[in-house]
């Protein structure tokens, strides 16, 4: 003769009302974490990333003489006002290429954050932007040198520090980190909306095709 399980009590409705909104209070909070952590996250890889390319800038610009004139330093010949502009260029190719490599990276683990990822990329591309051109020139020169007059007499030739000439090269930290975002949100977003295909197996389980039966409780 077996003995009658007891009923189970019933929960109260107003305790399991409490109990999802204490749920759903908790899952908002790891949320907020978890946005709060991959934006750190971006915008530190970001910075020092910056440093680094500054300071690869510094070793990789070329050397360049200025002669003083009455209207400014200028460069001394044809071959210095080309190094000239092979240091901005330096710049920005050191930009485009770490840039467009941690912007795939950081967009790959971070794209379920969607606009937060966004607003991260762009602020660590803009303070990665300015801490490369100011640590390469703080290596070079031994401080940071955003204007350059010298102050030196007429027909005396002087050392052109390192700096950016072309302010307009600082871009090049956001466009290359946000170069990805668009193709692989597209990939992503094909991967969301990829169709289920039913056979006739799977409208009898219930499950679509290929999709494994979940394993039994033990």
């Amino acid at each position: 003769m077996t003995t009658p399980t007891p009923p189970s009590p019933a929960i109260p409705p107003e305790r399991s009302a409490f109990d999802d909104a204490h749920g759903h209070a908790a899952e908002e909070s790891l949320s907020d974490r978890g946005r709060l952590r991959a934006c750190l996250v971006i915008v530190l890889t970001l910075a020092l990333a910056g440093v680094g390319c500054g300071i690869a800038w510094a070793v990789l610009a070329p050397d360049i003489e200025l002669v003083m004139t009455q209207v400014g330093p200028l460069p001394a010949s044809e071959l210095d006002a080309g190094r000239l502009v092979a240091m901005d260029s330096w710049y920005a190719v050191l930009a485009g290429v770490t840039g467009l490599m941690l912007g795939a990276v950081l967009a790959t683990f971070f794209l379920r954050q969607g606009v937060v990822m966004v607003v991260a990329l762009i602020a660590g591309a803009c303070l990665a932007a300015v801490l490369a051109s100011a640590a390469g020139s703080l290596v070079a020169n031994g401080t940071v040198v955003w204007t350059a007059d010298p102050a030196a007499t007429v027909d005396t030739t002087v050392a052109a520090p390192l700096r950016l000439h072309a302010y307009g090269y600082l871009f090049a930290w956001p466009v290359a980190v946000l170069a990805p975002v668009v193709p692989l949100a597209w990939l992503g977003w094909l991967d969301d909306d990829r169709p289920v295909v039913m056979s006739a197996t799977s409208l009898s389980t219930g499950r679509p095709t290929g999709q494994q039966e979940p394993p039994a409780l033990r």
